[in-house]
Order: C-alpha cells, then sequence, then structure tokens
C-alpha cells in the first residue's frame, strides 16, 4: 500500500485506499490531487515525494469529502504546499463539520464527527 505508479512521463497515482494523483511539473516538483484520508495518509504520501527528491508546491481537491482532503493539514504544514479546492467545496474544506452537517441536516452530535467525515481543517 502507498506506492508510487507511474502512468505516463509525469503523471503518477499513488495506490491507497483513495487513490491520489500525482503530477510532475517538473523536475523537482510536483503537486497531487486528493491527499488521503488523515495524517498517516498525508504522512506517507510525503515520505513518497521525499524519496524521490521532489518537492509538493500544490494539493488541488476534486472534493471536500474527508477521504479526499484528510492529509491536507498535515501536507500544507510540513511542505508550506496551497490547496486548491473548486467553488463551494473550499468552504468544506476550511470548516470541516459542514460536510457532516449537510448530511445529517443540522450540526452534527458526537457520534458524526470524526475521521471519517471530518478531516482537519485546511487554507484552501
Amino acid at each position: 500500500m502507498y506506492e508510487l505508479i507511474q502512468i505516463t512521463e509525469n503523471c503518477y497515482y499513488i495506490q491507497s485506499p483513495a487513490k491520489v494523483g500525482l503530477v510532475k511539473l517538473n523536475d523537482e516538483d510536483v503537486c497531487i490531487i486528493d491527499s488521503g484520508n488523515d495524517k498517516e495518509a498525508g504522512r506517507k504520501i510525503r515520505k513518497l515525494i521525499d524519496a524521490n527528491g521532489w518537492k509538493l508546491k500544490a494539493i488541488y481537491n476534486t472534493h471536500s469529502n474527508a477521504d479526499h482532503i484528510g492529509g491536507n493539514k498535515y501536507l500544507q504544514s510540513n511542505t508550506g504546499c496551497k490547496i486548491f479546492s473548486p467553488g463551494k467545496e473550499c468552504a468544506f474544506t476550511r470548516h470541516t463539520e459542514l460536510e457532516p452537517a449537510y448530511l445529517f441536516g443540522g450540526y452534527p452530535f458526537k457520534d458524526l464527527r470524526h475521521k471519517f467525515l471530518m478531516a482537519q481543517e485546511s487554507d484552501a
């Protein structure tokens, strides 16, 4: 698990529970598409990036579900990368209690406030 799979010269994906895309921008800089489901996923992704001598410049989130933005905070804190989320998903990435609130129809009770529905907030 967490294996880097090359697709084309500059495109890869990271085999993980929630697939993560990786694009080489040049010989040293990369961006990823989504960041896995939590801090541990972020740590493993960073380890792969570091092992290849690359620098993470950006994360592009496809949507704000926790399994796609869970590694954002860890990666941004440790690399200084920028995070981009489309439209209203940006608000859900900054205020992660919105995801379970949206699903539940009101402020989520304690049983809905866990890492599978709420990632750590990140600055998208």
